[in-house]
């Protein structure tokens, strides 16, 4: 795999202001990913670039150089607490935020402000996925820095964005209202998610985008304005007769959920707010979304082959994808583009160009 961080000091790293709070979004079962990425097992706990540490361990110990442990929160589903403590022994209990249901970002982020905005009026959040690979911690600890800075003199919604490599379709894209490369937060012109591959490479080509990180910056209060203002319906869920922050919480949060709809942050929020900025990060950042995006990252051998065993033995094959247990010896012969995982006695063999069709096996052999 590539290896080109910067690991922070601690001791060198100034600490966020204590009215900053860092949310770590940890819901989802990645089912892109399957079977490497399951319900049982979803790829924020695991170790799938096999660095020896799982993304969202990665992800805690980074954000750990500037922010003390208890003014990180996760918001996680309720069935992955115990993973999150046994991995993350560090974060106080009440600071795992646990949802009944998947309900995607508008209603994670929202439980997260709604909270904390209710014992510090005051707070900025940042809100960062629990799943991505992050190249030069350095560079990405004084990117986040610097917005947490600009929003706290200047306020406004601020997300991070990434100048594009290539014209990728898997990921969001963000247009800038300033073209000029040498300022780097910039005013949002429009957001565009996942787009087909012609508008992609127009996109990739204008220079005018960049790639969409799931990153953001703002206050509690201007979110929760945005929120009242753009979806009148979540606010009112958290807002009437709020119980968060009491002992009656899990009630509240059961009844919240069980009644608000599944919105991104981007598509409820960013794209109607007039009030949005992004920072060009200068970070090496991918998603690790696909099977694609994982063989993009990681080192290949003369044939384009990824393999993580020396167990692996590949004969005549180009560009295949061989990722199963460590124990496990496999031989491959005579194959071109495959994905070939395995995982929880489950055994996929379905091809690159099929990859998109990978989201829906979870559904359809789940295990009982």
């Amino acid at each position: 795999m590539k290896r080109f961080s910067e690991k922070p000091n601690s001791n060198n790293m100034d600490q966020v202001n204590q009215n900053s709070y860092c949310i770590i979004m940890a819901g989802g079962i990645g089912n892109r990913f399957w079977p490497v990425s399951n319900r049982r097992n979803p790829k924020q706990f695991s170790d799938i670039l096999h660095t020896g540490k799982s993304f969202i361990r990665q992800t805690y110990e980074r954000i750990a150089a500037i922010f003390p442990a208890d003014r990180i929160y996760i918001v996680t589903g309720e069935e992955y607490e115990a993973c999150t403590r046994e991995q993350i022994p560090e974060l106080p209990a009440d600071n795992i935020l646990k949802e009944p249901y998947g309900r995607n970002t508008a209603t994670c982020i929202a439980y997260a402000a709604y909270k904390i905005n209710g014992n510090d009026p005051e707070a900025l959040m940042l809100i960062i996925p629990s799943d991505h690979f992050i190249s030069n911690d350095l560079a990405y600890l004084q990117d986040l820095q610097e917005g947490m800075e600009f929003v706290k003199k200047q306020g406004g919604l601020l997300t991070v964005g990434i100048t594009p490599t290539r014209a990728e379709t898997e990921y969001g894209y963000i247009q800038m209202k300033n073209r000029n490369n040498s300022q780097k937060i910039t005013a949002v012109k429009t957001f565009t998610e996942k787009p087909n591959p012609e508008l992609a490479k127009a996109f990739y080509d204008s220079k005018e985008f960049l790639w969409n990180t799931g990153i953001f910056i703002w206050k509690t209060r201007d979110i929760i304005r945005e929120f009242k203002t753009h979806m009148f319906d979540l606010h009112a869920l958290f807002n009437t007769d709020c119980k968060l922050n009491t002992p009656d919480e899990t009630a509240f949060i059961h009844n919240v959920y069980g009644q608000c709809h599944n919105i991104s942050i981007d598509v409820g929020i960013m794209e109607k707010s007039q009030n949005v900025y992004v920072l060009k990060g200068q970070f090496g950042w991918s998603d690790v979304g696909t099977w694609h995006a994982f063989h993009a990252l990681c080192e290949k051998d003369g044939e384009g082959n990824v393999t993580h065993s020396d167990k692996i033995l590949l004969n005549e094959s180009r560009n295949c994808i061989v990722h199963v247990p460590e124990d496990k010896y496999v031989i491959v012969q005579g194959v071109d583009d495959l994905i070939i995982a395995e995982k929880d006695n489950y055994l996929m063999v379905c091809h690159r160009k099929d990859e998109n069709k990978i989201k829906h096996f979870e559904k359809s052999f789940r295990k009982p």
